[in-house]
């Protein structure tokens, strides 16, 4: 096994420390429900200097966006590992319910400190409301993908794909927002079954294709 330069264990602690900082600073968050935790005590609990600190980090907003971030990082990684094992579009859409809903459980109080936020107006909402926004155009983009991988294999019968994204996608997220609010969650996996035959059901269902063909008559 080849051994990694100097320079490559730099880069690799870097790194590490910087997911450090931005998991404590994540948790830190959620516990408090507010962004407002003393940078100092972020660095504390990391177990860095607060110069180090912000060697990766300019202010708070800058740290609260990382963790947004981070977030997503590891979305994403579940679903792309578990994607390239299987290209079934009834078991990626599982997988990618199942990774969300994942996420959530990691720290549901910063899932509902960061939909708070956006709710104030102040440059810290707008920073928050950007990162939200890009993450959820790119999990629409997930969703879009499995919907049209399906719509080909004849797993699922659509006539819009675009209105069935946002149909996804908005259950998906009351579930996620149901689920960071509930002190006794049900375990994920029964609950990622229970929305994929839910969502299933309005995709494959014929019953949805006839009230889409319905709405798109002309009015007599």
């Amino acid at each position: 096994m080849p051994r990694s330069s100097p320079a490559e264990l730099k880069a690799l602690i870097r790194d590490f420390r910087r997911d450090q900082i931005i998991d404590v600073a994540r948790r830190l968050f959620g516990e408090r429900a507010t962004t407002e935790v003393p940078m100092d005590e972020i660095a504390t609990e990391a177990g860095v200097a607060r110069s180090t600190l912000y060697v990766y980090f300019a202010n708070r907003d800058e740290l609260l966006r990382a963790c947004l971030q981070r977030m997503h990082r590891l979305l994403l990684d579940s679903v792309v590992a578990s994607w390239e094992r299987d290209s079934a579009p009834v078991q990626r859409l599982r997988t990618l319910v199942l990774g969300m809903l994942e996420r959530i459980d990691e720290n549901p109080a910063f899932f509902r400190l960061a939909v708070a936020t956006q709710g104030v107006r102040n440059q810290l909402a707008s920073t928050v409301g950007a990162e939200l926004d890009l993450i959820g155009l790119d999990v629409a983009g997930l969703i879009r993908d499995v919907i049209e991988q399906g719509t080909l294999s004849g797993d699922f019968r659509l006539l819009d794909a675009d209105r069935a994204t946002t149909f996804v996608g908005q259950q998906l997220y009351g579930a996620m927002s149901v689920r960071a609010g509930d002190p006794r969650p049900a375990p994920v996996e029964e609950v990622a079954d229970d929305l994929c035959t839910f969502l299933l059901h309005g995709l494959a269902g014929p019953a949805l294709a006839a009230l889409h063909a319905r709405s798109a008559a002309p009015a007599r």
